[in-house]
């Protein structure tokens, strides 16, 4: 399972996810049809994952908008040792939801905000000190507004 400490959200997960997995079968929980149809019924993801190969990685992608699933994919693991990949943006929802936290058949990853081995010749510590390194922050035409923005949102 992959969290963002401190900022919550755009730290590159699902873009992470992408790149790395690009032949994952990816569920994206900020499809609003797929939200509602799953948290109404979370037992649609055991017959979506039915018709998958079993060597198939499974990304579920913003997993902490229905912590549900958990259960289904506590049972996949269990019965098929089906691999996912869960991003979120808070493991504390997860926790205060009182999800099945997968103990023993999960690994917790951060992905921190970008540091200088990855922007390489790009960084500039009076730049990352002004306006931080999160990737959607550091790639905008105006880091100024895009962080205000950030915060403010």
């Amino acid at each position: 399972m992959f969290d963002t400490p401190g900022p919550r959200t755009q730290s590159a997960k699902s873009t992470w996810a992408r790149a790395r997995l690009p032949a994952a079968h990816t569920t994206d929980l900020l499809d609003e049809s797929r939200f509602h149809a799953l948290a109404a019924n979370p037992g649609l993801l055991a017959d979506e994952l039915r018709g998958l190969p079993s060597r198939q990685v499974v990304v579920l992608d913003e997993v902490q908008r229905v912590p549900a699933l958990l259960n289904e994919v506590h049972r996949a693991i269990e019965t098929d040792r089906r691999r996912f990949v869960l991003l979120g943006s808070s493991a504390r929802r997860l926790k205060t939801a009182s999800a099945n936290l997968l103990a023993g058949r999960a690994v917790l990853e951060t992905m921190w905000p970008l540091v200088p081995a990855e922007l390489g010749a790009d960084f500039s510590l009076e730049r990352v000190l002004r306006f931080g390194s999160l990737p959607v922050i550091w790639q905008a035409e105006d880091p100024r507004a895009a962080l205000d923005a950030y915060v403010q949102l």
